[in-house]
């Protein structure tokens, strides 16, 4: 019953949060400009941590980045609590077998959490865009070992 309230106040907050960026897109649907290395470093942490951190780089944290932060967090504390009721038990014959009594729980967490870091890693890339006009990429000989190296300036 516990978990029961817990879920029902997490979906409450997440559609609290889906009503304002609902509100959001509709105020402000263009491209921000960013930085290019802001626009590239913030994209890449988006894409691999997640949370918020990429559009935190990016400066859109008040914009959207703590939709992810809050609802990604949210996410992975269902999650846990999930798989936190599981527990492995061993039959008469000697079978272990393992057994959930809230893993819908840890499902529907783990689906919070790769929906909105999909949709996190989608509007990191699509939602900037870079403005610098003097990114410069060079391939230059090692010198050290054979080969090439890529040299990148922004």
């Amino acid at each position: 019953m516990k978990l029961l309230n817990i879920f029902t106040a997490v979906c409450v907050a997440m559609s609290f949060s889906f009503a304002h960026a609902q509100e959001e897109v509709s105020k402000s649907s263009a491209k921000v400009p960013v930085a290019t290395g802001k626009y590239v470093t913030g994209g890449v942490l988006a894409s691999t941590l997640g949370f918020g951190i990429g559009h935190g780089v990016q400066g859109r944290y008040a914009d959207k980045g703590w939709i992810f932060t809050a609802t990604e967090s949210a996410g992975l504390a269902m999650l846990i609590a999930g798989a936190n009721t599981c527990k492995e038990e061993t039959d008469a014959y000697g079978y272990k077998e393992t057994k959930c009594s809230n893993g819908g729980l840890a499902v529907v967490g783990l689906g919070v959490l790769l929906g909105f870091h999909v949709w996190e890693i989608v509007d990191a890339w699509a939602g900037a865009t870079p403005v610098d006009s003097g990114v410069k990429a060079y391939i230059l000989p090692d010198p050290k070992a054979p080969g090439i190296g890529l040299a990148y300036s922004f």
